[in-house]
């Protein structure tokens, strides 16, 4: 399976993909890994039009978004990889990451294969120098593949969310695309 990045065309398919993906959260079988309560796992028409918004901008350009996924040879999405920038001004240099791996395909390395394609994204790209990411303190797989890849745990904000009456905190991490840090 290869990791290709995602079209304007691909969208449509991706937020199905994403929809699906989302009803696996807070699940009996998977650690919680969105902020937000079951019954609000929903792909919004604001999340959508960011993508959309995104994918006509260049890499550096307020609100620029690129995309990659995993497909499956009959052209089913089962994982993706995102990266956005910051909105502040003066926060271009880093990027923040979001991923996520289809329930029946986790345990396989996609997520690994996913990682070292954005890293090699980011490391060859002028001008982004900082990957960040947050993580559900709870979701310990994917904590432990980001810390395998180099991430350092910068921060945690203890009881960031009430989800579902259970508190539930955060950590922020972040890896150095460049060779100075």
């Amino acid at each position: 399976m290869d990791i290709v990045e995602a079209k304007l065309s691909d969208l449509e398919s991706f937020f199905e993909y994403l929809g699906t993906q989302l009803l696996d959260n807070a699940a009996d079988d998977f650690p919680l890994f969105q902020p937000m309560a079951k019954k609000h796992c929903v792909v919004t028409e604001p999340l959508k039009a960011k993508f959309r918004d995104g994918f006509g901008l260049s890499v550096g350009q307020a609100g620029w978004r690129k995309l990659w996924m995993v497909k499956e040879t009959n052209e089913k999405i089962i994982g993706h990889i995102d990266l956005r920038h910051y909105s502040e001004e003066y926060r271009f240099h880093r990027v923040m990451l979001g991923m996520g791996v289809d329930g029946s395909a986790r345990k396989q390395g996609l997520g690994a294969k996913l990682i070292e394609s954005v890293i090699k994204f980011c490391r060859e790209s002028e001008g982004i120098e900082w990957l960040d990411l947050n993580v559900l303190s709870n979701n310990i797989p994917a904590k432990n593949l980001y810390l395998k890849y180099g991430f350092k745990v910068i921060g945690e904000m203890s009881d960031c969310y009430r989800i579902d009456g259970k508190s539930v905190s955060e950590l922020t991490m972040t890896l150095c695309t460049k060779n100075y840090a």
